[in-house]
């Protein structure tokens, strides 16, 4: 053995051995949220609410069918399940239990899917998740794409103020929540195409700040250019992915955690599936 590998070996062992209780403790706690068993979770081929708007070389190879190379890390994990966790409270400790607790006296009316102005539309199918709160609405639209549907999921359908809108709950950090006189302009792009899908124009974004639990709440009335630039943005990805086509190069900060990057940084295009 090398003098620089002994080294090396003393210098882990010192490390390891140096490790707190305490460390050793959130190790532990990071170490079952990597591993724990989840259920099941099914990566349709479809445009999502959170994708379709950002690079397009992303969204052809994700509709190809590439496998990426997604890593796992605690923090992401704990973001994700404490975010559930929130979307959770505020559907069915407050507004869920709202309904139940103030009947007739109640001031905002969390109203059913079937009185969505696109309910019944030809090629728009509505599911329903066992375990998900009952006013989260969840659906695959075929109506505006010919191959790969539209796949969402809004945290609400209500009325408050003699007003109906989309509701969907964000929460973010105190940085950004100190900075907010709007909704994000990614969030805004996400209600489009719950817009263009449910038939509805107005979404209520509600934003919780993670430090301080302080709330902050936009209304956005969206007009018919801005659904109508949803519809022919996810039209045109489709037709460049039927083309088989490579999508040019979006090079941003955000490329170097993207589950694709192997597959971009040698231009790899794919064969789709028919």
């Amino acid at each position: 053995m090398g003098l620089r590998n002994l080294a090396k070996q003393i210098k882990q062992k010192e490390k390891e051995a140096s490790v707190t209780i305490e460390e050793k403790f959130i190790k532990a706690i990071d170490g079952f949220l990597l591993t724990s068993p989840k259920k099941p979770r099914v990566d349709r081929l479809a445009f999502k609410p959170s994708q379709y708007y950002k690079c397009k070389r992303q969204t052809y190879y994700f509709l190809g069918g590439e496998k990426g190379i997604k890593k796992k890390y605690p923090r992401s994990e704990r973001i994700l399940q404490v975010g559930t966790a929130l979307h959770e409270w505020v559907q069915e400790d407050v507004f869920m239990s709202m309904k139940e607790l103030m009947g007739g006296e109640l001031e905002v009316e969390l109203l059913p899917k079937e009185e969505l102005p696109n309910f019944g539309k030809e090629g728009l199918e509505f599911l329903k998740q066992s375990d998900a709160p009952d006013m989260e609405i969840k659906f695959l639209d075929h109506s505006y794409t010919e191959k790969f549907p539209i796949s969402g999921m809004v945290d609400g359908w209500m009325e408050f103020d003699n007003i109906s809108f989309l509701f969907e709950f964000k929460t973010i950090n105190s940085k950004d929540f100190s900075l907010l006189i709007e909704p994000l302009k990614d969030h805004v792009k996400q209600g489009a195409l719950y817009c263009l899908s449910l038939g509805v124009k107005r979404v209520m974004f509600l934003y919780l700040c993670k430090d301080t639990q302080n709330l902050k709440a936009y209304l956005v009335t969206y007009t018919d250019e801005q659904i109508e630039w949803v519809r022919k943005h996810i039209v045109g990805i489709e037709k460049a992915i039927d083309s088989k086509e490579l999508p040019d190069k979006e090079v941003n900060q955000s490329c170097r955690f993207c589950q694709y990057k192997h597959l971009c940084d040698v231009d790899k295009s794919v064969e789709l599936k028919p």
